[in-house]
């Protein structure tokens, strides 16, 4: 199954004093472990997460220390206690916004990991909306506080973490692994990896640990370290923050090295400097590692012990690092009505009624039409240049049919898989703008 690759990058910066607190999680059955099931969407790994007894939807992302409330539709239903207004600004170009934070949460991840005196920022105005972008429900983020109690496997091939107590993990000797140091700025993991621009560019970078961001690469422009966007690259949309649109310059590079294993021709993403002035100015880091990197490797992420080890993962290693070809950023907007010819019933040639065909039998079909609300699909970015534009479409169309199938039996999950494909695959959209149908064909091409 083809797996796409939406850019989304949430990075946190709290503007508060820490508190002390035992605000720790916990595996409850006596167990040494405990293995959890995720939902891989868009390279991102979302899991079961209980809050005050009401069951949501989180990101796992390492590239957060807080647990974070993102959908405030559900906050009535939180029973979130201690609260106090704060203002917080993650990335994106935007100023800071309202936000609440809450303690003595009781939180539940899976069924068997707990934490009674969890403390939760909320965003209130001015936030993301995960869910519209990636086409699933998305609550919020849990990051740093839970991956500061446990050692953490992560297999995306089975989809499963299994957590550990940390005084009874043993690590098993494995020659096909690289055992890296974690070093935490501002409770944030980072790995030291080697970029590798040409023959003769290679750059050691502490790069951040970010299981949150569906991309492979970003890195910070930086004369001084030698870190420059290559000659080949388009200005891109790269994905949403706290409060705002993130938008830079989309290239590769030769390859990336962590410890021994070499990924190459690997897609780079290099943020707008005025996007990234907040991050620059708190963290001496040079970029993200996203998922679209770690998902090639089977982790052992060890916050206690402060390392990670890498092992390949076949299933992903080796494949082509891709990117939006088509130039076109979507996401949910409203609902449309729709109307779906469906059967009715259906009768014999004779007349009598039927449960199944019978050979020998003619049967005749009584159809109707049910009427229904259905997800609208919303162009919101399109980058300039790009197939999609020269061929007309315009931010602010509604996506009506997608190569001769109407819009909403596709997820955006499916779509964005379509603008991975190859290079020359044909696509034809019809487009409702301002009331008014218009139909437009491309196709897919590469530029790096």
């Amino acid at each position: 199954m083809f797996r796409i690759r939406l850019t989304f990058i949430i990075t946190l910066f709290i503007i508060c004093q820490n508190i002390l607190a035992q605000d720790q999680f916990y595996i409850n059955n006596n167990s040494d472990k405990y293995v959890l099931s995720f939902k891989m969407v868009n390279n991102l790994m979302v899991i079961p997460v209980e809050v005050n007894g009401k069951k949501l939807s989180f990101l796992l992302d390492t590239g957060v220390s807080n647990t974070v409330i993102l959908n405030i539709k559900v906050v009535d239903s939180l029973k979130l206690k201690n609260i106090e207004k704060i203002k917080i600004q993650g990335l994106g170009v935007g100023e800071f916004v309202d936000a609440i934070k809450s303690t003595n949460n009781n939180i539940i991840v899976g069924k068997n990991i707990t934490n009674k005196n969890h403390k939760i920022y909320l965003i209130l105005e001015g936030g993301i909306n995960l869910s519209n972008r990636i086409g699933e429900e998305i609550h919020g983020i849990i990051g740093g506080d839970l991956f500061k109690d446990f050692i953490i496997k992560i297999n995306y091939s089975t989809k499963q973490i299994t957590f550990y107590k940390p005084n009874t993990y043993h690590y098993k000797s494995c020659k096909k692994c690289e055992l890296l140091p974690l070093s935490f700025i501002a409770e944030k993991p980072y790995v030291n990896v080697v970029a590798n621009f040409s023959d003769t560019i290679s750059v050691n970078s502490k790069l951040l640990l970010d299981t949150g961001g569906s991309d492979a690469l970003w890195l910070f422009e930086n004369k001084e370290a030698k870190i420059s966007v290559p000659q080949l690259f388009f200005d891109d949309y790269l994905g949403q923050g706290l409060n705002g649109n993130i938008y830079g310059k989309r290239s590769r590079i030769k390859s990336l090295q962590i410890g021994k294993f070499e990924l190459k021709n690997i897609t780079a993403s290099f943020p707008d400097t005025l996007s990234l002035s907040q991050s620059m100015r708190h963290f001496s880091r040079r970029g993200t590692i996203g998922s679209e990197t770690l998902k090639r490797f089977y982790l052992i992420i060890d916050y206690p012990n402060k390392k990670i080890t890498f092992k390949k993962n076949s299933k992903f290693f080796d494949e082509e690092f891709n990117y939006n070809m088509s130039g076109i950023e979507v996401a949910y907007n409203g609902q449309m009505l729709v109307s779906e010819k469906v059967i009715k019933d259906f009768q014999t040639s004779s007349g009598n009624k039927v449960s199944n065909a019978e050979r020998g039998i003619t049967i005749d079909y009584e159809y109707g039409y049910v009427l229904s609300l259905k997800p609208s699909i919303q162009v919101t970015d399109i980058r300039k240049n790009s197939p999609a534009e020269l061929a007309g479409v315009q931010e602010g169309d509604y996506l009506l049919e997608v190569n001769g199938k109407p819009i909403y039996s596709y997820s955006i999950q499916d779509l964005m898989s379509l603008f991975y494909e190859k290079e020359g695959r044909e696509i034809e959209l019809i487009v409702d703008r301002n009331g008014y149908r218009f139909s437009f064909n491309f196709k897919l091409k590469k530029i790096l």
